[in-house]
């Protein structure tokens, strides 16, 4: 039965490159998910857009001697670039900056400063006398109170995670001068987590949408988040005095009661936290409203898919799905829920959240701001998109932390990449080109083979499709590559067609037959992970059209309505092995 997914993507801030671990993180599995409902015949809608707002942004363009403006300029088309290199099938790739997303932040925000949960109250916040001025906690750094790890930011420690409460930070310090900061008094609006915290248990528990988050999410990241709820959450800001956000929406708070204003307003703006997730309902509302792309925008709409934003966020039928890295673990498995609940629009919730730990690069963090990194963008210039796409994937840290190496990029692309998937295709329709002159009419075929029966082609659908919709995407692709191995290269080698063909003429042509099954059934099943592979075995061997159609199940194969296979273009092969020194230089890079 055909489901509406919503697959919203953690937004990047666009103070850099996106690197290896973002793409590990978040990127390249909501990507896989999306491909693979896609296929299903759901309706699928993929969105998120360049982070444009905070602190982040205004560190990265002090630092450059720019305006901030032009440093969201420069990142955002650098990483649509890159999005659409790596082939991430968005909907709409949009940014925060827009109209749309300020007109639906400004909505929520009163929605839920009228039904109570955001309030008025006094913070202690960070002031330089020097700089003369409150400081956003990324420009505060001290040690952190926690774990003792230095030059973490006043808010949240990097290293443990542990959120940083007002007045908390060791010896803090102003990152833009390194002068000492004290605390003052400043008010501001706080989204009010004590009285949503009943409901957030519900919602955990399953009582308001009847899916209990234990059956659901990954185990670590229920009792992570169910732990931070018996811990107790905290009233928490979401303004602050800066420049670089979006403005509050005064005119409407000043037509409500004087409880819910503040005295002042100057300098108060909506914090990047509170607006940045409502990038995912926002999204969705420009995107029914967007006709075609622009050189600011990814846009997409497949065949059959419905247009009103409704569909996806006030439908108890649909799905919504959450991708992110771990250190936005809470955000969006409490704060953004929080949200969503207390506005009272019926909106739906996040079914599954969708978490991965880090990948690491060469044992070490990926860290932009040292240095330590790679450039996605040239990297697969080099090695080409899908040997990336499939060294991720393979490894991608569901549970525990990754590592990203050279040598082990290099070993998983000419032991299993090239050895065991791209050797059974090649081979296969080599030999169909040399022995049969690339095509076979194939009518009786399928009731003569006992070799590759339909019903066991199906069983290994289900399993690797389960296992993509349960998010378990290392497990899928392993599954797949047994697939190739048994069904494929076991089978070529153990029924010697090369010898079969002089001897046994019927039975090759069924060996062939049931090979040329197996190639186009890996053409399906590695469509979610590797596309430009996908299609190009499908070019190859003239399997037509495979775009998603809203309604039509494509993972499958039905042999029952084979005709024939023909050859449509020259064989080629797919992955080229990689030169083991050539690659272990990028070490010295």
């Amino acid at each position: 039965m055909q489901k509406k997914i919503l697959v919203g993507v953690a937004w990047p801030y666009v103070n850099g490159d996106i690197h290896v671990g973002h793409l590990a993180g978040y990127l390249i599995p909501a990507d896989i998910f999306a491909r693979y409902h896609r296929l299903r015949g759901n309706d699928v809608l993929m969105v998120s857009g360049s982070d444009c707002h905070g602190t982040p942004i205004t560190v990265e363009a002090d630092k450059q001697k720019v305006s901030p403006a032009e440093i969201v300029a420069r990142y955002h088309q650098n990483d649509m670039a890159l999005f659409k290199q790596y082939g991430l099938s968005y909907n709409l790739y949009t940014k925060t900056t827009t109209g749309t997303h300020k007109r639906v932040v400004h909505e929520l925000f009163l929605d839920l400063l009228k039904n109570d949960y955001i309030v008025v109250d006094t913070m202690k916040q960070y002031y330089s006398a020097k700089d003369k001025q409150f400081l956003p906690d990324r420009y505060v750094e001290g040690t952190c109170p926690y774990c003792g790890t230095k030059d973490q930011r006043s808010d949240q420690c990097e290293n443990c995670g542990r959120w940083i409460g007002d007045g908390e930070l060791i010896e803090p310090y102003s990152k833009l001068t390194g002068a000492e900061v004290e605390l003052r008094d400043t008010e501001h609006y706080f989204l009010d987590f004590p009285k949503l915290s009943a409901k957030l248990e519900d919602y955990l528990s399953g009582k308001l949408d009847g899916r209990p988050k234990s059956e659901i999410w990954k185990s670590w990241i229920y009792k992570e988040s169910a732990g931070w709820l018996k811990e107790g959450l905290q009233k928490r800001a979401i303004t602050r005095d800066m420049d670089w956000s979006i403005e509050l929406p005064v005119a409407e708070i000043k037509k409500l009661p004087p409880e819910k204003q503040l005295k002042n307003f100057e300098g108060k703006r909506i914090y990047v936290w509170f607006e940045a997730v409502i990038g995912y309902l926002s999204a969705a509302v420009e995107w029914s409203e967007t006709k075609t792309e622009t050189n600011e925008i990814i846009f997409r709409k497949d065949p059959g898919q419905g247009n009103d934003w409704t569909e996806w966020w006030q439908n108890p039928g649909a799905e919504i799905y959450n991708f992110m890295g771990q250190d936005n673990l809470v955000f969006h498995t409490l704060m953004w829920p929080g949200e969503l609940i207390g506005a009272g629009k019926k909106y739906g919730l996040p079914y599954n959240v969708i978490v991965n730990k880090f990948m690491n690069y060469e044992g070490k963090k990926f860290s932009k701001s040292r240095g330590w990194t790679i450039d996605s963008k040239k990297i697969a210039d080099k090695y080409g998109v899908d040997p990336m796409r499939y060294y991720i994937s393979a490894n991608l840290p569901e549970n525990k932390e990754a590592d990203f190496t050279w040598d082990g990029f290099v070993d998983a692309v000419n032991n299993e990449l090239v050895a065991n998937l791209g050797n059974f295709v090649n081979r296969t329709l080599v030999f169909f080109e040399r022995s049969y002159g690339g095509i076979m009419n194939i009518a009786n075929h399928a009731q003569k083979s006992n070799k590759l029966k339909t019903s066991a082609l199906t069983e290994w659908f289900d399993v690797i499709g389960k296992l993509i919709s349960e998010a378990k995407f290392v497990e899928a692709f392993n599954k797949i590559f047994e697939f190739t191995t048994i069904s494929g290269n076991k089978f070529f080698n153990d029924e010697k067609i090369w010898e079969l063909v002089k001897t046994d003429k019927a039975k090759a042509d069924i060996v062939m037959f049931n090979s040329l099954i197996v190639v186009e059934a890996i053409s399906i099943m590695i469509a979610p992970f590797l596309p430009e592979s996908s299609e190009k075995i499908r070019q190859m061997l003239g399997l037509g059209e495979f775009g998603p159609l809203v309604g039509q199940d494509k993972w499958r194969l039905d042999t029952e309505v084979l005709t024939k296979y023909k050859l449509e273009s020259k064989v080629e092969i797919l992955f080229a092995k990689l030169e083991r020194e050539k690659v272990l230089k990028e070490k010295e890079n």
